[in-house]
């Protein structure tokens, strides 16, 4: 902010400094006129009245009035303002400027008169005297300029040209603010939607795991004690590492190892639980947090059967593109009086992805058939960086 503050005003400094370097160019082109600086500042006062009307504007009456639909008074403050800078000008010209004017041209006259009165003395005496011959040259004759209606024309049309730029300026000044102020509330949005995602896994993570846990206490009670010392580890990592909205992908697939170890602790030894990873140790590669494990725990929970075959497949990899997330598993669809869980999984990950990926994500899933012919559940998802 400090930054843009400071080339607004270097702008607005070079801007000024072209304006009120313009009369430049007027003075001296005329035989009888040469920049000085009384001259020039004399010029300056046209461009201190565009300073004026500008600042006057964009402070004061374009806030004050046009921005609050107070259009006649903003238009007519703004024509008495603009006439009354015109019309100072013109009494400053006339009482200050002219009589300096004309005070210099008088001068000028007198002293060509008196040299050339002076040269046709001498020629009289050198020629003996000429009958009739003229004792001085003719007066020049007085130059008038424009009237005074088409200065004021001219300088009322040149303010109402000042009084558009600043309105130009604070619009877009205006709409420049908007934008930014939409774009933090949707950033805001944003973060809402995504913290209450968060708060929506950790109970659901949280319930799966204690039923697993709670079913271990009846089967194997130092498989209960384990799996109690392995969710204290997953609950580290859900409230030191679930802060950001991207953590390294190392982090995020160590946790969900943790997590399928938990898991398999209650399996039976007809389900085969594979897990491969290949993400290399990079803080450079992120992830969004506890974006994967509702695909495993879908898995865990749609996957295994306590008395058929059954193989759960987790294979996680990278390329320099994308991160892919490959989950496969038998299809055992659990019934609606099954409770385990509280069925948002799937949809939460669809809400996140769109919010956090939004058109770098890919994700297929649903039931296909294996080579075999059997049906099974696959989960393919890509994000791109």
């Amino acid at each position: 902010m400090s930054r843009k503050i400071h080339i607004s005003i270097f702008i607005q400094i070079a801007v000024w400094v072209l304006v009120f370097l313009f009369p430049l160019l007027f003075i001296g082109r005329e035989s009888d006129s040469m920049i000085s600086l009384p001259r020039y500042l004399r010029a300056c006062i046209l461009p201190l009245s565009f300073m004026i009307l500008f600042y006057v504007s964009t402070l004061w009456l374009i806030p004050k009035y046009l921005f609050k639909k107070k259009y006649l008074q903003f238009f007519v403050i703004e024509v008495v303002l603009a006439v009354a800078l015109v019309a100072g000008n013109y009494v400053w010209h006339k009482k200050m400027i002219r009589p300096q004017i004309e005070e210099a041209r008088r001068v000028e006259m007198q002293a060509g008169g008196v040299a050339t009165a002076g040269g046709a003395q001498g020629s009289a005496a050198a020629g003996g005297g000429v009958a009739g011959a003229p004792s001085a040259a003719p007066a020049a004759p007085v130059r008038r300029g424009p009237s005074p209606a088409v200065f004021f024309i001219r300088d009322l049309t040149s303010m109402a040209f000042v009084i558009a730029i600043a309105c130009l300026v604070m619009m877009w000044s205006r709409y420049l603010r908007i934008e930014k102020s939409l774009q933090q509330a949707e950033e805001q949005k944003t973060k809402a939607e995504l913290d209450n995602l968060k708060n929506q896994i950790n109970p659901h993570f949280l319930l799966n795991t204690l039923n697993n846990i709670y079913a271990l206490i009846a089967i194997n009670q130092d498989k209960a004690q384990e799996a109690v010392h392995q969710l204290s580890r997953l609950l580290r990592h859900l409230l030191y590492e679930n802060q950001d909205n991207f953590i390294a992908a190392s982090k995020e697939v160590e946790f969900l190892k943790e997590y399928v170890n938990l898991m398999k602790l209650r399996l039976s030894p007809n389900c085969k639980v594979t897990f491969n990873s290949t993400i290399a140790e990079d803080e450079r590669i992120k992830i969004a947090p506890l974006l994967l494990i509702s695909l495993v725990e879908n898995a865990f929970k749609h996957g295994v059967s306590p008395v058929k075959d059954s193989f759960i497949t987790i294979d996680i990899s990278q390329d320099p593109s994308a991160i892919t997330c490959l989950i496969q598993n038998s299809c055992f669809p659990k019934g609606a009086e099954d409770k385990s869980g509280s069925g948002i999984g799937l949809s939460q990950v669809q809400s996140r992805l769109d919010l956090l990926y939004k058109g770098k994500y890919s994700w297929e899933k649903g039931v296909v058939e294996n080579l075999s012919g059997e049906k099974i559940y696959s989960s393919l998802l890509k994000l791109y960086f």
